[in-house]
């Protein structure tokens, strides 16, 4: 039943209903955009089911209405379907869920780092990246929904990573370290951390990860489930 789940939450996560964001149901897809250039931003999830060509047609128009670059997400076996014969992968996103936590204590101790919650959106954006200030607003801050957190050394902001709560799970993204201070152990520790406060906010905590950072977090107790993948246009970027 993990998988459903997973794509119900990865669905879900378009809807931004919290904070002030351009996101609509079109024929019952969820579409969100931020105006950042990269074609993740600007989006349609349909991990759920596959949709018809009808609502997908008017997804992809309400997407290409916000930007040139955009993307569709679904699950990686459902890309064979005809409706979606006229898009190619962009990016494939391996799921991860949580399902051994005391792994979480194999995470190394650095000297020195405390982790806690982001004091304003300008700490955090200054590790994870300031273009992406259109999805780290002070509501996003405040909103129930997230959890953003910060490693520090001496004080100084080094590493964050976000939590989202949605569809009954806990997301976590945006693991960071600031370029210095990689190779120290500083961006495991702080994604054990974060995955504990995860695991208050839900029962299913999950993540998606890269081949390289793969081996990482099944040191911390995830294992893989599912694949999602982003599609797009053939002429797009």
């Amino acid at each position: 039943m993990i998988v459903p789940t997973l794509a119900q939450a990865y669905q879900e996560m378009a809807h931004d209903s919290d904070v002030d964001s351009d996101w609509e149901i079109v024929n019952g897809i969820p579409c969100s955009h931020h105006p950042i250039p990269w074609p993740w931003a600007t989006q349609a999830r349909v991990t759920v089911a596959v949709p018809s060509t009808a609502a997908l047609s008017a997804a992809v128009e309400w997407l290409e209405s916000r930007s040139t670059m955009w993307t569709v997400a679904t699950r990686a076996d459902h890309t064979r379907a005809p409706v979606f014969r006229d898009l190619n992968p962009w990016q494939e996103l391996p799921a991860h869920v949580l399902s051994d936590p005391e792994g979480l204590d194999k995470a190394p101790t650095v000297p020195g780092l405390t982790i806690d919650l982001a004091r304003d959106p300008e700490e955090f954006l200054a590790i994870w990246g300031r273009e992406l200030a259109p999805m780290l607003t002070p509501r996003h801050l405040t909103s129930p929904a997230y959890r953003h957190v910060i490693g520090r050394i001496d004080g100084q902001a080094v590493a964050c990573a976000r939590i989202r709560r949605t569809a009954q799970t806990a997301y976590l993204s945006a693991v960071t370290v600031r370029p210095q201070y990689r190779g120290r152990g500083i961006g495991t520790a702080v994604s054990a951390a974060a995955s504990r406060l995860a695991t208050e906010l839900a029962n299913v905590v999950w993540l998606h990860a890269t081949a390289e950072a793969a081996p990482l977090y099944r040191r911390l107790g995830y294992r893989h489930v599912d694949d999602h993948v982003l599609l797009t246009s053939t002429t797009g970027f």
